[in-house]
C-alpha cells in the first residue's frame, strides 16, 4: 500500500492516453514535462542488466525484466511513497500507477459513451515508470542509482560430460528426430516453450498454460467423443500409453490448478499477489508450480513416442479397376507409420491376413513382429509391431 506521510521515495512515469486529466489524481499526480527536462533528468525506461558472474566459466541467466514499450509524451504521472527500498518503492508505485490507467480507460469508455450515445473500444491508457528518486526529509529529489541485476545462475560450468550416461540413448535421439508426429510435435513445442519461459519472460499465464496444453494434447489425440470428461479422458489415453497411477494424478492437480485454481485459464478466488509486499518486478498471482519442478509433461512425450513408434495406421481403399492389391506409405515425410492398402476383399478375417503379409513382405519382418491387427468401422486398419521397425 502506498503511504505518502513520511515519504522517502519519488517515481516518476510517462502517461499517454485520448484525455489526460492533468492535476491530483488520487493520492498521485499528473503533470505535464517537456522534452529537455526529460532529458536532463535523464528520463529512461526502467530495464533490467546482466551481472557480471565471474565465478563461472559459462553459465546462462537471464534479465529480472524487461519493458517493451517506447512512449514518448510530455505527461508524467508523479508518485511519492515510503518503503524500505527502491525497488519496493518502485513495485508499490506502478501497482498504484496500473490501477489509475486502468480507471481511466474505463472513465474514458464512459465519457465516450455519454457524449456520442455510443460505445468505445477499451482502448487502454498505457504508462511507463523512467525515474526513480530518494527524497531527502525536506522532500528534495536525490539522484540513486537504480539497476535490476539477473540474480540466477543456470547450468553454471557445463557440460559436465560429453557421451550419454545410456548406450540406449543415442537410438532414442535419432528415432524420435525421424519419426515424424504432429501430435508429438507440438506437445515437445508446448513442453519447451513452457521450460524457457521464465528466462524469455513468458507471462506466467502462458508459461503454466503450455506446459499443461503439452499434456492435453496427447490426452485428447488418443480419445473421442465417448470421453465426456477429462478425467475419463486421462484414464483411457493413460491405460494406451502407459501411465502410472502417480503420474495420472500428477496431471488431474495439473488440470486442477490451470483449470479451477491459481488465477490460469479461469479468475482466482482472490488476488493473492495485491496482499504480498511491494516489490519490483511485481509478483504474479498465477498458482501453477508444475511446469518446472515436475517431470510429468516430459513423461507423458516420452511413453507417447514408445506407444506411437509401433503402432501403424493403414487406410483401407477400393481397389481400381486393374490395379494389384498393394500397401504403400502416405506422406512419410510428414506422418511417419501412415500407409493405405487398395484391396478388394471384403472379409475381415481375410483383410487382416492380407494386410498382414503385405506389411511382412515390405518391411521384411516375420510374423512374432506383428503383435496385434485391428479393422476399425471407417475403413482403417490399426497394426501394433512388438518391435521398432
Amino acid at each position: 500500500m502506498i503511504c505518502t506521510i513520511n515519504p522517502n521515495y519519488r517515481v516518476y512515469a510517462l502517461i499517454i492516453g485520448e484525455i489526460i486529466p492533468v492535476g491530483k489524481i488520487f493520492d498521485c499526480e499528473i503533470k505535464k514535462i517537456n522534452f529537455a527536462e526529460q532529458k536532463a533528468r535523464n528520463f529512461s525506461p526502467i530495464q533490467g542488466v546482466f551481472s557480471e558472474e565471474r565465478e563461472y566459466n559459462s553459465y546462462a541467466t537471464s534479465l529480472l525484466y524487461v519493458d517493451p514499450l517506447r512512449i514518448r509524451s510530455e505527461y508524467v504521472v508523479v508518485c511519492d511513497i515510503e518503503e524500505r527500498d527502491e525497488k519496493s518503492a518502485l513495485g508499490g508505485v506502478i501497482r498504484k500507477i496500473d490501477r489509475i490507467c486502468r480507471l481511466l480507460t474505463l472513465t474514458y469508455a464512459e465519457d465516450f459513451k455519454n457524449k456520442f450515445n455510443r460505445n468505445r473500444s477499451f482502448e487502454p491508457y498505457l504508462y511507463q515508470a523512467n525515474k526513480v528518486y530518494s527524497l531527502s526529509p525536506s522532500r528534495e529529489e536525490v539522484e540513486i542509482e537504480f539497476k535490476l541485476e539477473s540474480e540466477h545462475t543456470y547450468l553454471p560450468n557445463r557440460p559436465e560430460i560429453f557421451n550419454w550416461r545410456c548406450e540406449e540413448t543415442k537410438s532414442f535421439l535419432n528415432e524420435i528426430f525421424n519419426f515424424h508426429d504432429d501430435v508429438l510435435e507440438r506437445a515437445i513445442k508446448y513442453l519447451y516453450r513452457s521450460s524457457i519461459g521464465s528466462f524469455i519472460k513468458d507471462s506466467p499465464e502462458k508459461i503454466a498454460l503450455d506446459h499443461f496444453k503439452s499434456i492435453e494434447i496427447i490426452i485428447n489425440s488418443l480419445t473421442g467423443r465417448k470421453e465426456k470428461t477429462f478425467n475419463k479422458k486421462l484414464e483411457k489415453a493413460g491405460n494406451k500409453i502407459g501411465l502410472t497411477e502417480p503420474e495420472k494424478n500428477k496431471i488431474k492437480k495439473c488440470w486442477e490448478d490451470r483449470s479451477s485454481y491459481g488465477d490460469v485459464a479461469h479468475p482466482s478466488i482472490y488476488d493473492q499477489a495485491e496482499r504480498y509486499p511491494n516489490q519490483f518486478p511485481l509478483p504474479s498471482n498465477v498458482n501453477y508450480p508444475h511446469w518446472f519442478i515436475d517431470s510429468v509433461g516430459a513423461d507423458v512425450c516420452i511413453k507417447y513416442f514408445l506407444y506411437k513408434k509401433n503402432l501403424f495406421s493403414i487406410d483401407v481403399e477400393e481397389l481400381l479397376p486393374d490395379e494389384q492389391e498393394s500397401l504403400d506409405v502416405v506422406n512419410p515425410q510428414w506422418e511417419s507409420n501412415h500407409l493405405w492398402f487398395q484391396t478388394a476383399e471384403g472379409d475381415e478375417n481375410k483383410l487382416k491376413k492380407n494386410i498382414v503379409e503385405h506389411f511382412m513382405k515390405k518391411y521384411n519382418l516375420t510374423r512374432d513382429n506383428i503383435k496385434s491387427i485391428d479393422i476399425e468401422p471407417n475403413k482403417k486398419a490399426i497394426l501394433k509391431t512388438k518391435y521398432k521397425i
